[in-house]
């Protein structure tokens, strides 16, 4: 080991430092499993309150220092820790439950499980052989599926005996995800999860001696943090997510912001819905440590809060409650993923309204009331490409418009000018790289039926007798082709396997579309009738990943007036084809001329690489129009214009 490093001066240590305005002071292990485990922290934002939370898969935990003020210790949040958490439903009118347990329990050893798919805690009977038996399939079924009945059941399982009243043991595996959280109270914590139901959670802190302290005391020398009631339906539980792990969950509910009153929550759901509680402090009914015996067991209230819904049965645009409608021609609602609200300027200002949402598909949302109005004005912000955003071309004849292609099923068209989003459309692939055409290619009713190029003027489309086609090269092959002004598919080329990595036009005297795949070939059709295939260039060792044009006059003299496509792959070649017959270019290309130049490797390119590379020092090139300046960006997140 580094001595100097374990002293906190060496190299390695630098990064817990920064430049000095801050330091780490502590440290520790979030979750064990396959990241990510933790999907967000909240800090406790109330007065002398120096503690914070994290949740995620299966998990919350509570972080403070210890006694005396050192090292940081987290405590695992408990779903069950002897006592019943109440379970109530919001799912009738506007009224929250006020924090009551019922009476009455689904028998004893149920497996229900949430519509999260992962249940708040699942419980199974083992039979002789030690394997989940039909006893708790059969009690599922009695419990009366999901909602508050089923957790209701697989609470009450874990802790009981069997459906028969017997004593086969149980066991507990896994939890629901906590996938949200916000202290509305010092030691009261409001949860959402993916089932689109509500926790409670309720902090309980003791000092040395084992006798309650208050939350900001300084002797606190233990703590604990337990659901106490969980409001089922609060939110429907929005569409269904893939987790790293293979399993599938739901989005439930992501966002959770308390407004600067200290007594509203705003929840944001997947299922496109933002909600408005009142929180208020009271007593939460729980259900004291179950038994096998008959009887009743004992009830127990608790301080904390009662959140109550605001907005009465039927209220979809405020002002507090909203159901937002997706931008997006035949897709279901957002699914909000993150919520802040307006804070007030000063105390005793007014309540600002206004709040902000962020969906699953990269977009920003904003609630505003303007010049003093009561009625809320919802309007999309910022528009987001869904996902990783792979490529972006600009038009050849309007710089200020460009195309982006994300690994979505979607293609966005913006106008650089105006800061805005000018269309979207489907496009039948999941996009990995994009082009313009570089000419306008013109109508014919043989090769493009359907298609009628034109202008756009407003809302009004102007025919004409050509227009722009913009290539998107899909993530599991094929390339789509589609008007570049109102996105209209016009035509799907099928011949490539596997992921498309870079697609280009030429123009005249032969427009032609290359496309480079994973299948280690260049595919080359013809543009003008109909996106024919013309050939394919055999011959890369791997994955092809740049190409570019040549311009046709400067080109050998047995290939003067034509076309020489230049190609990189992922093994560092470097290979010339002709593309009309897919053969590869033997001659020398030294002192060509090329249309575009966005390959990383070349005659041309030779000073973009430091000395001593290894080859993954450059990602990506692209050569201005001037043809005298080169924007090249390395592995380690800088851009570079270089003059060549």
């Amino acid at each position: 080991s580094n001595p100097d490093a374990e002293l906190g001066g060496g190299e390695s240590d630098s990064w817990k430092y920064g430049d000095g305005s801050y330091e780490l002071v502590g440290e520790g292990q979030g979750m064990n499993g396959l990241p990510p485990m933790v999907y967000g922290v909240a800090w406790n934002p109330y007065p002398e309150m120096e503690e914070f939370i994290t949740y995620g898969s299966k998990h919350i935990k509570l972080w403070r220092r210890t006694l005396d003020g050192g090292q940081w210790i987290g405590e695992l949040g408990l779903r069950n820790d002897g006592s019943r958490a109440a379970d109530t439903s919001a799912k009738a009118g506007g009224a929250a439950a006020a924090g009551e347990a019922s009476d009455t329990f689904a028998a004893a050893g149920a497996a229900e499980l949430s519509r999260s798919m992962t249940s708040l805690t699942k419980t199974t009977s083992l039979g002789a052989a030690g394997k989940p038996g039909a006893a708790g399939a059969s009690a599922s079924k009695t419990a009366g599926g999901g909602g508050a009945g089923g957790v209701r059941a697989s609470m009450a399982g874990s802790l009981s005996g069997s459906a028969s009243g017997g004593s086969n043991p149980q066991v507990m595996s896994g939890g629901e995800n906590v996938v949200s959280a916000v202290y509305v109270r010092p030691d009261v914590i409001v949860t959402g999860f993916p089932s689109g139901a509500l926790g409670i959670w309720l902090i309980v802190y003791t000092n040395d001696k084992g006798i309650p302290a208050d939350p900001r005391s300084k002797m606190i020398a233990k703590w604990s943090l337990s659901l106490i009631q969980r409001i089922a339906d609060a939110h429907g539980s929005g569409p269904r997510v893939h987790q790293p792990d293979g399993t599938v969950t739901y989005g439930g509910i992501r966002g959770l912001c308390l407004r600067s009153d200290g007594n509203t929550l705003l929840s944001g759901g997947a299922d496109g819905w933002i909600h408005t509680w009142v929180v208020e402090d009271g007593k939460v009914a729980v259900k004291g440590r179950p038994t096998t015996s008959v009887g009743k067991a004992p009830v127990e209230k608790k301080s904390a809060v009662v959140l109550r819904k605001i907005a009465p049965p039927g209220e979809k645009n405020g002002p507090n409650s909203f159901q937002i409608s997706t931008p997006y021609k035949n897709e279901g609602p957002p699914a909000f993923r993150s919520l802040d609200c307006r804070p007030q300027a000063k105390p005793g200002d007014p309540l600002p309204m206004e709040f902000v949402m962020g969906t699953n598909r990269c977009d920003v949302w904003e609630v505003e009331y303007k010049n003093g109005k009561n009625t809320p004005e919802i309007n999309v912000q910022i528009y987001g490409s869904m996902a990783d955003l792979y490529a972006v071309a600009t038009h050849p004849r309007n710089p200020s418009i460009f195309a982006s292609s994300a690994e979505a099923d979607r293609i966005f068209l913006w106008n650089a000018d105006e800061f805005n989003l000018v269309r979207t459309a489907p496009t039948g692939v999941i996009g990995r790289s994009v082009t313009f055409s570089v000419d306008p290619v013109p109508a014919n009713a043989t090769y493009f039926p359907g298609w009628t190029p034109g202008v756009m003027e407003g809302d009004k489309k102007t025919p004409a007798g050509s227009g722009h086609h913009i290539a998107v090269g899909g993530k599991f092959g094929r390339v789509a082709i589609l008007d570049a002004v109102t996105l209209q598919p016009i035509a799907m080329l099928k011949d490539c396997a596997s992921a498309v990595d870079d697609v280009k036009y030429c123009g005249a005297p032969r427009p032609m579309l290359a496309a480079g795949s994973h299948d280690l070939v260049i595919d080359i059709y013809d543009v003008g009738k109909g996106y024919t295939h013309l050939s394919r260039c055999q011959g890369h060792q791997a994955t092809v990943t740049h190409l570019d044009w040549s311009l046709p006059l400067s080109n050998p003299p047995a290939l003067r007036g034509r076309r020489i496509l230049q190609t990189n792959c992922a093994s560092y070649e470097i290979l010339y084809w002709d593309p009309l017959t897919g053969r590869q270019v033997l001659t020398n290309q030294r002192d060509a001329q090329w249309d575009t130049f966005t390959s990383i490797l070349g005659f041309t390119v030779m000073g973009i690489w430091p000395d001593g590379s290894d080859g993954t020092d450059i990602n990506a090139v692209d050569r201005a129009m001037c043809g005298q300046a080169y924007l090249v960006d390395d592995a380690t997140g800088t851009g570079e214009v270089l003059t060549g």
